[in-house]
């Protein structure tokens, strides 16, 4: 089964197909870095809600890993999912969602 990766709510990332949950995460728009979501297949993804300053999800590719199939754009915060969403293929194992984390370079 597919995985899908989005947000909800403005406090919410949900996981749903072989990976499924959700993870609370109140106030991303006010911080300057998302949640990170670490992926079995090595993908690595930043969520964040606040979009281009409208109450909107995005998702940003750090990392792409063999499964991640595409990530489809939300623009419309009036939109029945107001979130990007990123798509993988069948085979997810697990995700970590980090909410303090830090580049290092």
């Amino acid at each position: 089964m597919a995985t899908s990766i989005y947000g909800a709510s403005d406090d919410l990332i949900e996981f749903d197909g072989d990976v499924r949950g959700e993870v609370g995460c109140y106030g991303t728009d006010d911080k300057e870095q998302g949640v990170l979501i670490s992926c079995s297949d090595g993908t690595i993804l930043e969520v964040k809600y606040g979009k281009g300053g409208a109450a909107i999800w995005g998702i940003m590719v750090i990392q792409k890993g063999r499964l991640l199939t595409e990530v489809k754009a939300c623009v419309d915060e009036d939109a029945k999912i107001y979130s990007d969403v990123a798509v993988f293929a069948t085979g997810l194992k697990w995700a970590y969602a980090s909410q303090e984390w830090e580049r290092v370079k």
